[in-house]
């Protein structure tokens, strides 16, 4: 095969291609061959038809076009090796010239990447803002491993702000009952209400066998929109008050966490919280180095680029909002069109950039994507499923592109942690 490119302005790159006429013509028997040992046509066993009678039954037109699906692929992808072409989406064939017997001539289009001018990504002092251990991390970390170990206690008392109380409950607005607003035998945590704003507070000074009424105020930015800002009462029956009691700080809280001794346990919490600390700065650091990378980089990109990748955060924004119950076009019409698309542009700009500065430091470091990274990735992904990563490895199979994603994933965590590696971080 010999092939000519030519590359415009837009970055769209046109591809002659001549594939050699002997090898097209084989290629066209072998088709045909295929036809006639499946076709069923009248007069004749099946597979015995001859190729003539075969190429009038099935249309040469239609050999032709399923030759094309044959070479058209790999013969493509010769031509984007031969010339180094970096392709950024499907291409298309404008036209075709086969006659059986002489070269098959294709011209295909396909879009390219634009270059990256990559601004220095190594060797490279790079100032974060460090975060520092959170000061009583390790007393809060113990109070929460005793919470988690404590027990509630019925108690014959008014309840506190720091009680648990069991109560049945109905709500109101202007003497009507409100959907869904009642519950039985509910158990609310005082101090940690996801009531809202003054409901727990007029439970707090009650005992059990008490029944009460509460007036509330629904908030003005509440979901349901009859309901906001609207005065409510809940009629309450209050069942059973009950007191947290928390286990002592010793040896014996640490067994039931899993640990020997108490001083086992802190040290256990202690890597933990070092663990969280070290992350957290890693991901500053990361911010830190590729924004300074993606202020010293050139990247012109192409406006097709740009709204394919704008439709796909709309679809994705459509998709999310519809998941969550929301009118999309009324969220879209409640900010602004243009300050939704404003937005999503920029989003989408940025993706793009992002993923080309990736995908070229990963191409000048040499960094290579070997099958244990991708068996690794998705072991750890069925662990976080809690699915057999066979099981998983099957299923992904039904998706080709999921392989895809997970290469993409992982040539992004190469070049984070070459990009950690190979500079210089300055903490203020």
């Amino acid at each position: 095969m010999t092939n000519t490119v030519t590359i415009d302005d837009k970055n769209i790159a046109t591809i002659d291609m001549t594939i050699d006429a002997a090898f097209a013509k084989e290629t066209y028997e072998r088709t045909l061959k295929a036809y006639g040992a499946n076709v069923n046509i009248a007069g004749f066993r099946k597979g015995k038809a001859p190729n003539n009678i075969v190429e009038k039954y099935v249309g040469e037109e239609r050999i032709k076009a399923e030759v094309i699906d044959r070479l058209f692929p790999s013969e493509f992808q010769k031509a984007v090796d031969e010339n180094k072409l970096n392709i950024a989406f499907r291409p298309e064939i404008e036209h075709i010239d086969f006659t059986v017997g002489q070269d098959l001539k294709l011209t295909a289009k396909v879009e390219l990447k634009p270059e990256v001018k990559l601004g220095a990504y190594k060797d490279v002092e790079v100032e974060y803002s460090e975060v520092k251990p959170e000061e009583g991390a390790m007393e809060k970390e113990l109070e929460q491993t005793r919470r988690r170990f404590s027990t509630l206690e019925k108690v014959d008392r008014k309840s506190t702000d720091k009680d648990t109380v069991v109560f049945d409950f109905e709500g109101f607005v202007d003497g009507e009952k409100i959907e869904h607003g009642e519950g039985k035998n509910y158990s609310l945590d005082l101090a940690n209400s996801n009531f809202i704003p003054g409901f727990a507070e007029g439970l707090v000074g009650h005992s059990a066998g008490e029944e009460f009424t509460i007036d509330v105020t629904f908030p003005e930015e509440y979901h349901e929109e009859k309901l906001k800002g609207a005065k409510a009462q809940f009629k309450i029956n209050l069942h059973e008050v009950k007191e947290r009691k928390m286990p002592e700080l010793d040896d014996e809280l640490a067994k039931k966490a899993g640990k020997d001794t108490l001083e086992a346990l802190k040290e256990d919490i202690q890597k933990y919280l070092d663990t969280i600390t070290k992350n957290q700065n890693d991901r500053l650091k990361s911010d830190a180095i590729f924004e300074k990378v993606l202020s010293t980089t050139e990247i012109q990109i192409q406006d097709s680029m740009l709204d394919r990748e704008y439709q796909a955060i709309m679809d994705e924004a459509r998709q999310t909002a519809a998941q969550q119950g929301a009118d999309f076009d009324k969220l879209v019409e409640q900010e602004g069109k243009e300050n939704v698309e404003k937005r999503f542009r920029e989003e989408a700009q940025k993706r793009i950039k992002n993923s080309l500065i990736v995908e070229k430091i990963a191409q000048e470091a040499d960094l290579k994507i070997e099958q244990k990274d991708i068996m690794e990735h998705i072991n750890q992904m069925a662990a976080m499923y809690g699915m057999p990563a066979v099981q998983l490895f099957e299923e992904m199979r039904k998706n080709p592109n999921s392989f895809a994603a997970i290469s993409q994933q992982i040539t992004a965590n190469k070049v984070n942690e070459f990009l950690l590696n190979n500079n210089k971080f300055i903490a203020k």
